[in-house]
């Protein structure tokens, strides 16, 4: 396997999901994805033989949002919805706003509060299950433990950290954050 070859496999074909269910919601006809997938991954592939994309994610989705405006421009009735689609689907917009980056790194914090109420076994599960994205089974192998243990370890840590994290920010906006819920929290 070549470099481009490698490239491509491993920073643009993770995204196929993604390009997948872009293509479906805002191209009218579904018969014709898969062929303005294969057309997207052409022309990227292509345009990163000449010069590699800083970041692959957005050239795909640049490249995808292309094609589709070429093709709207070929033809001869272009749908009014569809271009208003496209446009509030721009997928490649890095601007985002101070208040969004702010709200984001909160909910990043709550969350990163809530995983320290889990118990051990409970974190290690919800780490591995959610953030490492093994499946079930791998878990469980990877654990010691039965595929059912691992199911109720994750149903417990989904529990506790909806509690905490949801908690967290209703307490926090009400400005009564006075720490009972998390001696509470703590005795369970």
């Amino acid at each position: 396997m070549d470099d481009l070859d490698q490239w491509f496999a491993e920073q643009i074909l993770p995204f196929e999901g993604a390009l997948t269910a872009y293509l479906r919601r805002v191209w009218p006809d579904a018969s014709e994805v898969a062929d303005l997938r294969q057309e997207v991954y052409v022309r990227v592939y292509q345009g990163a033989g000449r010069q590699r994309p800083p970041v692959a994610r957005f050239f795909l989705f640049s490249v995808a949002r292309n094609l589709l405006i070429d093709r709207l421009r070929k033809s001869r009735v272009v749908p009014i919805d569809l271009m208003a689609d496209l446009d509030a689907l721009n997928v490649l917009s890095d601007d985002i706003s101070a208040d969004r980056i702010l709200s984001g790194r909160q909910e990043l914090a709550r969350l990163e509060a809530a995983l320290g109420y889990l118990p051990a076994r409970c974190r290690e599960t919800f780490v591995l299950r959610r953030i490492d994205e093994l499946s079930q089974r791998e878990t469980a192998e990877k654990m010691g433990v039965s595929e059912a243990t691992v199911e109720k370890q994750m149903v417990k840590a989904m529990r506790i950290l909806a509690d905490r994290f949801w908690n967290a920010a209703s307490r926090s906006a009400q400005g009564t954050d006075d720490g009972k819920a998390d001696s509470d929290e703590k005795r369970r």
